[in-house]
């Protein structure tokens, strides 16, 4: 037997862009910050729908409509396995209203085309190719 969770990520459109947040990872290396979007784990008895729609009010401190599931993965992480599902996601709230968690450095809108400039992570960009945003 081995241990399992689940993460959601939540990639927030408007018009035709989308939301990348600045995330604190860690101060002792140089560029502490990584452009990502919103993505967390479920607590225990909380469904997906319900955990991406809290880790945006977490993040933002704005509330957020689901749109729809975009993609799923899931990979190990040593013995343990990680299911994942994104979310495209909606707010309505002007961005003025965007109160950031202390994590969080700073946001952009960003276009699709510039996926590649903001986001590190090679294994989001490969999920990214094929989801129909």
């Amino acid at each position: 037997m081995y241990d399992m969770f689940v993460r959601v990520k939540g990639i927030v459109k408007k018009d035709d862009k989308y939301l990348v947040l600045k995330r604190w990872m860690d101060d002792r290396i140089p560029d502490p910050f990584v452009w990502e979007f919103i993505d967390g784990e479920l607590v225990k008895g909380e469904s997906p729908d319900e955990a991406v729609l809290r880790l945006v009010d977490e993040a933002l401190g704005v509330a957020a409509d689901i749109d729809r599931i975009v993609y799923t993965w899931s990979n190990m992480l040593g013995d343990t396995q990680c299911i994942g599902i994104a979310y495209l996601l909606k707010v309505e709230a002007d961005d003025s209203h965007f109160t950031l968690a202390e994590e969080f450095g700073e946001w952009e809108w960003i276009e699709r085309e510039q996926f590649d400039y903001y986001i590190e992570n090679r294994y989001v960009l490969k999920d990214l190719e094929g989801a129909q945003l």
